[in-house]
């Protein structure tokens, strides 16, 4: 019972730093419509940026999905939605888009970081002790 509300609250707390994180939304005009973006390209600092914010989110996924049996698979998607709801976002404003550019850069920081925190992380909490360490499993 514990794990569960554990993991619960590290979900409440990684959907309120969502919102946060991807504060920089720069749709100040009027919503409406659904808009593609085709004319940003595939490198810069936007893609960076957008790597460097999913990269936690990933990492946050994989720990809280490292019982599993695809600890990084599904901490890619969780780490994922946060891009994802600010891309649908910007496909809503009038002045921006969606740009699936950015969300490949969102998942590709998604995966990273939890395939680190796969790769490099061991917790484990027994009756009578507690283990922190550094690990490397094969499992995807």
């Amino acid at each position: 019972m514990a794990l569960v509300s554990n993991r619960g609250l590290c979900a409440a707390v990684f959907f309120m730093a969502s919102a946060a994180a991807h504060a920089g939304i720069d749709c100040s005009s009027s919503h409406g419509g659904f808009r593609f973006m085709t004319s940003d390209s595939w490198v810069g600092t936007d893609k960076l940026e957008h790597f460097g914010v999913s990269a936690p989110f990933g990492a946050l996924g994989g720990w809280l999905m490292r019982d599993t049996d695809h600890p990084v698979i599904y901490g890619t998607l969780i780490g994922t939605v946060p891009g994802l709801a600010k891309e649908t976002l910007d496909g809503t404003c009038r002045t921006d888009g969606f740009s699936y550019k950015d969300l490949f850069a969102d998942a590709l920081g998604a995966l990273t970081g939890a395939w680190l925190a796969h790769w490099a992380l061991i917790y484990s909490r027994e009756p009578r002790s507690r283990t922190i360490g550094l690990q490397y499993d094969d499992a995807f």
